[in-house]
């Protein structure tokens, strides 16, 4: 008998007791205490035991194994982030913004942590540190630093979501800083009449196009001639379709829009007379197209030629917004010549030609006339 009953202290067990083979032929030996209370319930345990012998060559049952967790480590997602969304989904200047602030603040600090102890915690402390990190002259981190590592941490960590690295998006993470307002850097007439004049030839063809037209340096890399509508009389119209950064072509900002060429612009263009529809219009002293910082050096090599200083190239693009608003161009149509996303963008060169008229009513309100000039 394979099971039998058995009294023990009174109570009445029963007792499985059984010889079997194991799986690599010997025999073997197995009694155990039944868990049942009645003969047929201990024999129908016996029969499993005897059916798990069969299917395993061992009585007992077989633990499921646990799969070990697989930690996912920050930088893991990061090398994924990079060969995939930042290569499809954003264009080569993000890119190389992004890539900025991940080789400096993100992957030195969470590099090898787990994806799954990046939470609210650990983004508010790390924020902190950057707060209250000195980079110069007792100058603090400034915000829109800040904030773009925010935004990056913030867009990797969805990443992950997206890929099943990370359940969720943690909850806690610090809310975006409102930038500092920048104050607009506006030259005058006469000191862009300097800048321009103190340009050679090439040099002053691109910073034109800043001036005049209002065109951010990547899209005077890739304006071409067929974006370029001369009329005889002067005037006409200039299509920015592109911009170029690092080499790479990609749409503007705001989508394609049309500008009108000013007569400064136009006796400048209308003097090439060859003008292959490919080819590009601004180029350097030796014939071939801008690179990445060329524009840039060449205006602060003009600025220092016209002993100034102070400004950045983007002034050249600032004084040309300003100067269609100051011709009366209408502030929502300015908007769109100069690729604005939003009207308050343009309503900040508004409010500058706003200063502008209260310094020039306070300046006529000190005119005395004398009773001699009355007279006259």
């Amino acid at each position: 008998m394979t099971v039998r009953a058995v009294t023990r202290r009174g109570k009445r067990k029963f007792v499985i007791d059984l010889l079997y083979r194991k799986s690599d032929g010997t025999e073997a030996r197995f009694r155990r205490d039944s868990t049942a209370a009645t003969m047929a319930a201990a024999r129908e345990e016996e029969r499993q035991i005897r059916d798990r012998i069969a299917r395993t060559g061992s009585p007992y049952e077989t633990p499921v194994a646990i799969e070990p967790e697989i930690v996912v480590n920050y930088g893991d997602v990061v090398k994924r982030y990079r060969s995939t969304y930042l290569q499809t989904d954003l264009k080569s200047t993000t890119r190389r913004g992004y890539d900025d602030v991940l080789d400096r603040y993100l992957l030195p600090e969470l590099k090898d942590r787990a994806i799954t102890e990046i939470d609210g915690h650990v983004v508010r402390d790390l924020d902190f540190a950057l707060a209250k990190e000195v980079v110069r002259r007792n100058k603090t981190r400034a915000k829109s630093t800040r904030n773009n590592v925010q935004i990056v941490l913030r867009s990797t960590l969805k990443f992950a979501v997206e890929e099943g690295s990370l359940a969720a998006m943690p909850s806690g993470l610090p809310r975006l800083k409102q930038s500092e307002q920048t104050v607009l850097e506006i030259p005058t007439d006469e000191e862009v009449a300097r800048i321009l004049d103190n340009a050679n030839e090439t040099q002053g063809r691109a910073l034109r196009l800043m001036a005049y037209a209002g065109l951010r340096p990547n899209e005077v890399r890739a304006l071409r001639w067929r974006d370029v509508q001369l009329r005889k009389a002067g005037g006409g119209f200039i299509t920015v379709r592109l911009g170029r950064s690092y080499g790479e072509l990609h749409t503007p900002k705001t989508g394609q829009r049309e500008i009108p060429i000013a007569i400064p612009l136009w006796s400048d263009l209308s003097l090439t007379e060859k003008r292959p529809s490919d080819a590009p219009v601004a180029v350097t002293k030796a014939g071939k197209p801008w690179g990445q910082f060329g524009i840039s050096q060449s205006f602060e090599r003009a600025m220092e030629a016209a002993a100034l200083s102070g400004w950045s190239v983007y002034c050249l693009r600032h004084y040309a917004i300003t100067s269609w608003l100051r011709a009366g161009v209408p502030v929502h149509v300015v908007q769109r010549m100069a690729g604005h996303s939003n009207l308050s963008t343009t309503q900040r060169y508004v409010h500058f030609l706003k200063a502008d008229l209260e310094m020039a009513a306070r300046l006529i309100g000190n005119i005395v006339v004398t009773p001699v000039e009355a007279a006259q």
